[in-house]
C-alpha cells in the first residue's frame, strides 16, 4: 500500500512538471510605409485566448520624435512614452519583443537603445495566441512575427525517468511475487483445506464384531465380515427397537405390533414376531453373546457394552462428567456421525435428537476445560466432533480457529471461519452476525 502511494505522488508531480506553462517570447517587426510626416497609430498586436481578447498593444504617435505605446487589458490601462527619431523615412524598421510567461509576464518594447517595459502583466491563461494587426496600424506594416516558446529551468525528464523507473522495479517485484505464488499452490494447494489426521480417535467400526448406530445401522460378525445385508428391513427395525428400548427397560410387545404389524390381527402378529425374534437370534449368533428375552412383558437385548456402541454411549453419559479417555472413547463412538443417520422412522427421531444433545453438552463441557496451549490436538478432534452434529456451533468455530492459530496455522484458522460464514448464510438467508476478530479474542 506505501508503494502504491509513493508511486501515485511521484506521477502527479512528474505529470505538473511535465504541463508546466513554458513562457513566450514574441518578435514583431513592422516597417514604415508612408513618408517621414506621417504619423504613427493604431494596433500593432492582440493576444486572445479561445477567441476573446486579453490584451492589446497601441502604438501612438504624440509629437515630433516622440510615441507612445500603450498596453490595454481588462483590469488595467498602462501608457509609457517611447522616443521616436525625428524622422522615419519609408523602410525603416521597428522591433518590438513581448515575453509572458506563467506568473510574471512582463512587455519589452526596444527601439535603437530605448525601450519601454510593462512588468507584473499577468496573463495567467493557457493557449495565448498572437494576432499581429498589420492593417490596424496606420503607416506601419508588418515584416516579421517570430514567436518562441522557452524550454522550462528545470526539465521533466529526470522525474519522468524516476517514475518509469519506478514502475519497472514495481512490474519486476509483481512478476516474481506472481510466480513464487504459483509455485506454492502447486506444491501446497490450499483448497480445500483440511486438518491434519487424528491423534485421539481410532475407529474399530470395520474391525470389531457388534452392532453399530452412530453413522447408519451396520453389523458386523466375530470373523469381521459385514452382514448388514442379511437383514430384511422387518429385522432391522426390529434389532433397533430391542436396542434403543433395552436402556429404558425394554419395550412392550404391543409398541413391537403397533410399530411393525399395525395391519395385523393379534394372532398374526403374535406368528410374524416369533419367527422375526427367531431369524434375529440366528443372525446374532455369528456376531457375538447376545439375548433376546422377555422381561416382564417387556422385550430387551442383553449384551456386553463392547457389542453395542450404542449400550457404550449410554454407559459413557450416565458416568457425568467426561474424564479424557472417556472423552477419547466417545470421540471413537461418534466419529462415523448421528446416531441413525439414514433412518427416518418417526419413532426415532425423539431419540437422536436426545442422544444429539446429550453429545453437544459433553463435548462442549470438556472442550471448555482444556488448555488450548497444550492440548490443541484434542481440542481439534473435539471440535470436529461437535460440528458433526452442530455444523453451526458458535463455541466449536471459536474454539477451533484458536486451536489451529495455537499451531501457527493462521490460513487454516481464516478459512474455517470463512467456510463458518458461508453456511451460516446459506441456512439462515442472513450474513454471520459476528467478525473473525471478535471470535478469536472471546
Amino acid at each position: 500500500m506505501k508503494r502504491l502511494i509513493i508511486l501515485f505522488l511521484a506521477i502527479c508531480l512528474g505529470t505538473l512538471l511535465s504541463f508546466a506553462q513554458q513562457p513566450a517570447e514574441i518578435r514583431l517587426v513592422v516597417e514604415t510605409t508612408g513618408p517621414d510626416e506621417t504619423p504613427l497609430r493604431g494596433q500593432l498586436l492582440n493576444v486572445t485566448s479561445n477567441d476573446y481578447i486579453r490584451c492589446t498593444f497601441l502604438l501612438e504617435q504624440t509629437g515630433p520624435g516622440q510615441a507612445a505605446l500603450t498596453l490595454l487589458q481588462a483590469r488595467s490601462r498602462q501608457v509609457r512614452p517611447l522616443t521616436l527619431p525625428d524622422s522615419l523615412p519609408a523602410g525603416s524598421r521597428l522591433e518590438f519583443h513581448f515575453r509572458f510567461q506563467d506568473t510574471d509576464s512582463s512587455c519589452i518594447v526596444r527601439f535603437g537603445t530605448d525601450d519601454c517595459r510593462f512588468e507584473h502583466v499577468f496573463l495567467n491563461q493557457r493557449n495565448l495566441q498572437f494576432n499581429p494587426l498589420p492593417g490596424g496600424c496606420e503607416g506601419l506594416q508588418t515584416s516579421v512575427l517570430d514567436i518562441r516558446r522557452e524550454k522550462p529551468a528545470r526539465p521533466a525528464w529526470p522525474v519522468i525517468l524516476l517514475i518509469a523507473l519506478i514502475l519497472a522495479a514495481d512490474l519486476a517485484l509483481f512478476v516474481v511475487l506472481h510466480v513464487r505464488n504459483n509455485r506454492r499452490r502447486k506444491v501446497r494447494p490450499q483448497d480445500p483445506i483440511v486438518i491434519s489426521p487424528h491423534r485421539y480417535v481410532s475407529s474399530e467400526r470395520n474391525e470389531r464384531n457388534g452392532i453399530y448406530l452412530f453413522g447408519g445401522f451396520r453389523v458386523i460378525d466375530s470373523e469381521s465380515t459385514d452382514i448388514t445385508a442379511r437383514f430384511s428391513p422387518i429385522l432391522r427395525e426390529l434389532l433397533l427397537l430391542l436396542v434403543c428400548h433395552t436402556p429404558k427397560g425394554g419395550i412392550s410387545s404391543e409398541q413391537i405390533k403397533t410399530t411393525l404389524w399395525y395391519d395385523k390381527d393379534e394372532k398374526s402378529a403374535v406368528n410374524n414376531r416369533s419367527v422375526s425374534l427367531f431369524k434375529l437370534r440366528n443372525l446374532l449368533h455369528g456376531v457375538g453373546s447376545f439375548d433376546i428375552r422377555s422381561n416382564q412383558g417387556r422385550w430387551v437385548l442383553e449384551a456386553a457394552s463392547e457389542l453395542v456402541d450404542y449400550y457404550r454411549f449410554i454407559d459413557l453419559i450416565k458416568a457425568g462428567v467426561l474424564t479424557r479417555s472417556q472423552t477419547e472413547e466417545m470421540l471413537t463412538l461418534v466419529e462415523a456421525g448421528p446416531l441413525l443417520a439414514g433412518f427416518n422412522e418417526l419413532w426415532a427421531d425423539t431419540l437422536k435428537a436426545d442422544v444429539t444433545d446429550s453429545i453437544l453438552t459433553a463435548l462442549t463441557h470438556f472442550a471448555l476445560g482444556l488448555n488450548i496451549h497444550d492440548q490443541a490436538d484434542l481440542l481439534l478432534d473435539v471440535c470436529d466432533a461437535i460440528a458433526k452434529f452442530d455444523s453451526l456451533n458458535e463455541t466449536a468455530l471459536a474454539l477451533k480457529c484458536k486451536a489451529c492459530r495455537e499451531k501457527g496455522n493462521n490460513i487454516l484458522s481464516r478459512q474455517i471461519f470463512t467456510n463458518f460464514q458461508k453456511e451460516y448464510q446459506a441456512v439462515y438467508g442472513e450474513p454471520f452476525p459476528r467478525e473473525y476478530s471478535e471470535i478469536i479474542s472471546a
